[in-house]
């Protein structure tokens, strides 16, 4: 399997984990790496306990920090966001390299910072 370089991300911004994003991280994590892609769940805080299936998944990856401490460059993230005002296209993916979900899973796209 080629690797695609891409690397997609979830900032869990809950003290909790529900059963709808519990399939969500699934499925990203799944489809991720089955097409030589990373997948990261970040800002993970200690105290929340992930179900064991999704901890042992191959393609999922727990992370304490946040987006902005593992990214500090951010050229590079494209933060997919419903309210953004772009479309996202097939050329993005030659401008970017981290694909961060921000909110319910949008298609439309801005720069890590700037909407």
């Amino acid at each position: 399997m080629a690797s695609t370089g891409k690397t997609y991300i979830v900032e869990h911004l809950d003290d909790e984990l529900g059963a709808w994003s519990e399939l969500e991280y699934m499925t990203i994590a799944k489809e991720s790496h089955e097409n030589g892609a990373a997948f990261f769940l970040t800002s993970v805080p200690p105290s929340l306990e992930l179900p064991e299936r999704l901890k042992t998944l191959p393609g999922f990856v727990a992370k304490p920090e946040s987006v902005e401490e593992l990214y500090p460059e951010k050229s590079r993230v494209c933060l997919l966001d419903p309210s953004a005002t772009k479309e996202l296209s097939p050329e993005d993916g030659d401008t970017f390299d981290i694909f961060l979900f921000g909110g319910i899973l949008g298609m439309k796209w801005s720069h890590f910072g700037r909407r």
